[in-house]
């Protein structure tokens, strides 16, 4: 069944339901309103002919007249009439008793417009003497009242039944709409970055329907971001592999060349030192030359391969890293590191990816932070490796960090090949939290 379809089924079904209702109970109530007009018809025909045999059973006119009296003084409530007794004088001698009905403001109004009561007239007589009139008058006010009564009642079953189909019909397209909810809250997750979101299977076609599409969306998209974390690494992995060869290179070819033009420059020093003292000073300048290349080739190749991870481990060697940066950017700010949990037991990539993404950040630091503390947090907790890097006691304006900027991608491109999740926040102060699973 189709959503609309079961919509408009329901609502019809609701409001047919409602409408029988409405047609039937006023419908069932006409029964005693039937009762009740005979039976006041009856009491009404019973009190005449009441009156006629206690006048015809006397033994005179004034006990005539005291029975028809008697009668109608003893008669009960009668239903929107009234009956009275008067004499040749037009003096009420009885009347029938009669209720004083409460009506409202309108229902006074449309009485006062409808017109004088109607009165009917009958001769009562005893031997052809006559005794005076019978008079039955109507009782508008009466009718109305319970006409009155009635409106209200029908109105407050006509609030009933708007108020129970109005909340069928809400509970209804609520639940109908239910699983566009659930899509919605699906997509949404999608939105976040939970690619493993999936719909389950519904009831309505159509809806099953976008369900099937969603999760063969998701599942692309899974499949996609799973094949571009693969490619990122193998591309993260030929770069590391790239970096070790380039230190080899430099260590092994222009390391030793430097070395050998090192100990050539100490030799002619030593043969020059009796005989020019201009060759002496430009061997000298040679070998200071060759020992600051080689300082920065040694620099170069901690920055292309930081070889302590292979040999002391992960903590020791970033201790190293941040002291290092400690030493030269001490006039600007101050890095502290604190490591929880046992890092040392992190695979090899593992290890290499957290080593950049301290290393990068401490390059941004001197380039763009105004912060006179940065402070490192990474904890092995929960399966998890949790990385945190927050900037403290700024000085002046903040450099403006771009979120999108190739350093930062590159992070987040790392992390997210190891399954992780990297998150910045630049107000007030830069703050930049990443986790990645422990094990692969």
């Amino acid at each position: 069944m189709y959503l609309h379809t079961r919509l408009l089924f329901g609502i019809g079904t609701v409001t047919l339901v409602a409408l029988l209702v409405s047609l039937l109970v006023p419908l069932g109530s006409i029964r005693g309103d039937v009762s009740r007009e005979t039976d006041a018809s009856m009491q009404l025909a019973q009190l005449l002919l009441d009156v006629q045999h206690a006048v015809s059973n006397s033994k005179g006119s004034a006990e005539a007249r005291f029975a028809a009296t008697d009668e109608i003084r003893r008669a009960r409530d009668l239903r929107h009439v009234s009956v009275s007794l008067v004499d040749d004088t037009g003096a009420l001698l009885a009347t029938s008793r009669a209720d004083e009905p409460q009506v409202g403001f309108i229902t006074k109004a449309l009485l006062s417009s409808s017109g004088v009561a109607a009165t009917l007239v009958y001769p009562v007589s005893y031997h052809a003497i006559p005794l005076g009139e019978l008079r039955v008058s109507s009782n508008p006010l009466s009718e109305f009242a319970e006409i009155e009564q009635r409106v209200g009642e029908d109105l407050a079953l006509l609030a009933l039944t708007l108020l129970a189909l109005s909340a069928a019909i809400y509970w209804m397209v609520r639940r109908g709409l239910q699983p566009i909810a659930q899509v919605q809250a699906a997509l949404a997750n999608l939105q976040a970055g939970h690619l493993e979101t999936r719909l389950p299977r519904f009831r309505l076609k159509d809806v099953d329907d976008i369900s099937l599409r969603f999760n063969q969306c998701a599942a692309a998209m899974e499949d996609a971001a799973q094949q571009r974390r693969d490619l990122t690494r193998r591309v993260i992995e030929a770069e590391e592999e790239e970096r070790k060869r380039l230190a080899r290179e430099l260590h092994d070819e222009l390391g030793q060349s430097l070395t050998a033009i090192k100990v050539d420059a100490a030799y002619i020093v030593r043969e020059a030192a009796h005989s020019s003292a201009q060759i002496v000073d430009s061997a000298r300048s040679i070998e200071q030359l060759s020992s600051n290349i080689m300082e920065l080739i040694r620099s170069m190749l901690a920055r292309l391969r930081p070889f302590g991870l292979e040999t002391v481990g992960l903590r020791e060697t970033l201790q190293d890293l941040v002291n290092g940066w400690q030493v030269r950017v001490a006039d600007r700010f101050q890095c502290s590191l604190e490591i929880r949990g046992d890092v040392d037991s992190l695979a090899a990539d593992l290890n290499m990816t957290l080593y950049r993404l301290i290393q990068e950040c401490l390059t941004n630091a001197v380039k763009h932070s105004r912060a006179r503390r940065i402070h490192f947090k990474l904890a092995l907790q929960e399966q998890r490796v949790m990385l945190e890097v927050t900037e403290s006691q700024a000085t002046g304006a903040a450099a403006q960090v771009k979120a999108t900027g190739s350093g930062l991608l590159g992070m987040r491109e790392r992390v997210e090949a190891h399954g992780g999740e990297l998150t910045l926040d630049l107000n007030p102060a830069l703050s930049l939290r990443a986790w990645m699973p422990a094990h692969a």
